[in-house]
């Protein structure tokens, strides 16, 4: 960031060499970078991120103000691409060959390749804005995070390509168990569909669909630094970029930090939830 063109406290005006001088010193920015890297490694391995440069606020009150407003959007698009993608991925295999195979799959060739923050901005338009004006009611808020309204258009644009993610590998996995011989054998039994598939099929077919939270939760997250901008939501991510676009070194590092520390701890979530859903594997002194 550094390497960038310009100072973090001039916001485009010209200040004097000795304000400029004392402001540097202050968050100790007249020292090589070298040394700045080691005191600031040493700082945040006390829990200290730092001064954010504009406002004089410590770097963790930002994130603790922020990070649950970042957290509350990620938790409702996982849950929703989660949710949605799995039930699209069951559909799209069971009715294999049928319009609801096709349907299911061209939804998700749409999630794939339609970036969050044009989906954010389609949202609006249609949702928000049109929507409004056809009826006189204002069914879903176009920016800010309060009421209940404002909360879905927001999680839907950040969840759609994940959602679409999953709903395809549902799709393969789904398709792969159900010509399983065991299936054939619960065929045989006289099981009915709904239970063939949603007690024997589903189980086994969503191991590789969890292998993809972690990548998922990464996914999520920096889609929010986009989405959170979009609709005005005073989240984390809505910081970062703020904080690139004013060369504010002291919170894009800490918040590179702490978003590092979160995927981290993400992924060893994910590696726990396996041995849930799939007693076969044991977590057991680094042996399975």
């Amino acid at each position: 960031m550094q390497l960038l063109p310009g100072e973090p406290f001039t916001a485009g005006k010209a200040l004097p060499d000795s304000v400029m001088q004392a402001l540097e010193k202050k968050y100790g920015l007249d020292k090589p970078v070298l040394q700045q890297l080691f005191i600031y490694i040493g700082n945040a391995l006390r829990g200290d991120f730092g001064i954010s440069i504009p406002d004089g606020r410590a770097v963790t009150d930002v994130i603790a103000e922020a990070f649950p407003v970042s957290f509350s959007l990620g938790i409702r698009a996982l849950l929703f691409a989660f949710i949605m993608g799995i039930l699209l991925g069951v559909v799209a295999a069971v009715k294999r060959g049928t319009v609801w195979d096709s349907a299911a799959m061209f939804f998700a060739l749409v999630g794939v390749s339609v970036p969050s923050f044009i989906m954010g901005a389609v949202l609006q338009y249609f949702l928000g804005l049109k929507l409004y004006q056809a009826t006189g009611v204002q069914v879903f808020a176009v920016i800010g995070w309060s009421d209940f309204n404002s909360k879905i258009l927001p999680a839907f644009a950040l969840a759609f390509g994940s959602m679409a993610t999953v709903s395809r590998l549902m799709r393969t996995s789904m398709l792969d168990v159900l010509s399983q011989d065991y299936i054939k054998t619960a065929k045989a039994k006289g099981l009915s569909q709904r239970q063939i598939v949603w007690k024997h099929a589903v189980r086994n077919a969503v191991m590789p669909v969890v292998t993809v939270m972690g990548p998922l939760v990464a996914a999520v997250l920096t889609g929010a630094f986009v989405v959170e901008n979009i609709f005005s939501i005073p989240g984390l991510g809505k910081y970062f970029v703020t904080s690139v676009q004013t060369l504010n070194y002291t919170m894009i590092a800490g918040t590179t930090v702490f978003y590092g520390m979160f995927l981290i701890l993400a992924n060893l979530v994910v590696d726990l939830i396996y041995g849930f859903i799939d007693p076969r594997i044991k977590l057991t002194g680094g042996k399975e």
